[in-house]
């Protein structure tokens, strides 16, 4: 039997992002070299050159999303203080699009089956889909000399990228909506790989937003947006002060190749069923589903590829296994033999896991926030249950889905939601399976599942399961009782209840592979620094292609 430790989450970069304040008069710009730069020619660069440069491959960038429509998803939790005068959420949004810029920048909302605003906490919309897509860029539409000046700052390493850290602002005369703050351009081929600030306009009574995005190298020599964090704070009076924190990511750029199987590119190797076989022009570009025999593609299998195609589900990987690992330990222990039972990652954040046939899902959002490997199994063990006790969907609704429907009807086309009474059979069989496993201490399980309950009215947008059962309520609801004891151990600083967002797992943007962050997080310097589900700064640590090989 192997055991996986579960890998602590990252600590992010809470440091201000060195906003800069807007001024009237414009700057000159320098011709001398950059102390210490050179281009990849060998010769000295100027900043002069650089900012040319970095103008030239934005534009590129932008000119090159036009042909994609990657998936941006926007979680946004209001804070405020609470009796203790600790920020604690009092409301949450959620937005989940394709972003769309083959003429203005638009998004294509995912649709639920659900009636819009029925589970949600109000937010003022002062932040839309469309708000944060803009932050995507320093200036779409309007980034150049004629509209900015731009200072050198200093050289500065990110991850292992070194950078040219540059003040930007608009000019008096600008009248379009203009940023103000930070940006950094790699020292190879001169591309944003970073931009902080906020953005400011003369015609628009806006509140402004302070934001800090990212990009990471996706292919080539193109770095593409991947990470936006935001934060916005109302109020003077730190008793009253309203803060509102907001994560963007952005994936799902080569959807054209997505899918473990891909069968609809592939020839078949058996017959389909109503095609003569001793025809030489039988078809061998079938789907799958037509073929007679089925043993390595299943109606399971077709749901997978589905959301995979999607932009919803990663590709199988690493931490897969992990995760294999941890089932495989449970049914080892218990003396079970269920060698088909895989697992696999969906993208979103939402906190949810299911079964589809005898393959186990859980959320990127959940894996991020579950304090430990004991806190992992547990959630594994309920939906293990589900697959031991025959909890299924039927045959009828597995083939029901190959109906032709849009990828953004997605969540209101699939329902993977089990009956209260199975619920609670599986519950009592989470109990027996983590009885006999070697993560027979609660603990971390029970301060989790408190931090759910405690924060289910404030979050219904984070802990609501687009596919499944909610973790509150009827999901785990037996399981409650473990909670009883978690009472006593919240105050505990070596005991964290959930870890922030974001804090586990990285997503590749272009290939949508998942993997691990490998850093050891401090303990908490006091039990009032615990925030359960924090939205946190990105901090990813860059690289190029060729340093990632």
């Amino acid at each position: 039997m192997r055991k996986f430790s579960w890998l602590g989450p990252t600590l992010f970069a809470v440091a201000a992002a060195g906003l800069l304040g807007a001024q009237n008069a414009p700057q000159a710009q320098s011709l001398a070299p950059i102390q210490g730069s050179t281009a990849p020619t060998g010769k000295a660069v100027t900043s002069d050159h650089l900012v040319d440069a970095a103008i030239q491959q934005e534009r590129r960038v932008v000119n090159l999303l036009r042909y994609f429509k990657p998936v941006v998803e926007t979680y946004i939790q209001e804070d405020q203080p609470d009796s203790g005068n600790r920020l604690s959420p009092k409301a949450d949004q959620y937005f989940l699009s394709r972003f769309d810029l083959t003429g203005h920048i638009t998004v294509q909302k995912f649709r639920s089956a659900e009636v819009e605003g029925k589970r949600r906490a109000e937010i003022p919309q002062d932040l839309t889909a469309e708000d944060l897509a803009l932050a995507m860029f320093p200036d779409k539409d309007h980034f150049d000399r004629q509209n900015y000046t731009f200072e050198f700052v200093r050289w500065e390493t990110l991850g292992d990228v070194r950078c040219a850290v540059i003040d930007i602002k608009p000019r008096e005369n600008s009248r379009t909506r203009g940023l103000v703050g930070r940006m950094w351009v790699e020292d190879q081929d001169f591309n944003i790989v970073r931009f902080s600030g906020s953005y400011i306009s003369k015609a628009s009574n806006t509140r402004a937003f302070h934001f800090d995005s990212w990009r990471l190298n996706t292919m080539n020599m193109t770095w593409m947006p991947a990470y936006i964090y935001t934060e916005d704070s109302e109020g003077r009076d730190p008793a009253k002060q309203i803060v509102r924190k907001s994560q963007t990511r952005i994936w799902g750029y080569d959807l054209e190749h997505a899918g473990d199987h891909r069968e609809y590119a592939k020839p078949l190797t058996d017959d389909p069923i109503w095609v003569d076989p001793n025809r030489h022009e039988a078809s061998q570009d079938l789907s799958p589903r037509f073929s007679q025999e089925r043993k390595t593609y299943t109606a399971d299998d077709e749901i997978v590829e589905r959301l995979q195609v999607a932009g919803l589900m990663a590709p199988d990987g690493e931490v897969d296994n992990i995760l294999q690992t941890v089932v495989n330990n449970l049914l080892i222990t218990n003396h079970l033999d269920l060698p088909t039972v895989r697992c696999r990652i969906l993208l979103t954040t939402p906190l949810e896991a299911f079964v589809i046939g005898p393959t186990i899902v859980v959320s990127r959002g959940l894996l991020d926030v579950l304090p430990n490997e004991s806190a992992l199994a547990g959630v594994l063990a309920h939906q293990l249950a589900h697959i031991i006790l025959g909890h299924s969907l039927d045959a009828q609704y597995l083939s029901e889905f190959n109906l032709p429907f849009s990828d953004l009807e997605v969540f209101s086309k699939f329902d993977f939601r089990f009956a209260p009474a199975q619920e609670a059979e599986a519950d009592k069989k989470t109990e027996v399976l983590i009885a006999n496993s070697p993560y027979n201490d609660t603990t971390s399980l029970a301060l989790f599942l408190k931090a759910v309950d405690l924060r289910s009215a404030q979050l219904p947008n984070l802990l609501h399961g687009r596919f499944s059962n909610d973790l509150a309520g009827t999901h785990m609801a037996e399981l409650q009782g473990l909670t009883n004891f978690a009472k006593t151990q919240m105050n505990r600083t070596d005991q964290l209840a959930a870890s922030p967002l974001g804090s586990r797992i990285k997503v590749d943007p272009w290939s949508d592979r998942v993997e691990m962050l490998k850093s050891t997080p401090a303990p908490p310097p006091s039990a009032a620094e615990k925030i359960p589900f924090e939205v946190s700064p990105f901090f990813p640590h860059l690289k190029r292609l060729e340093e990632k090989r």
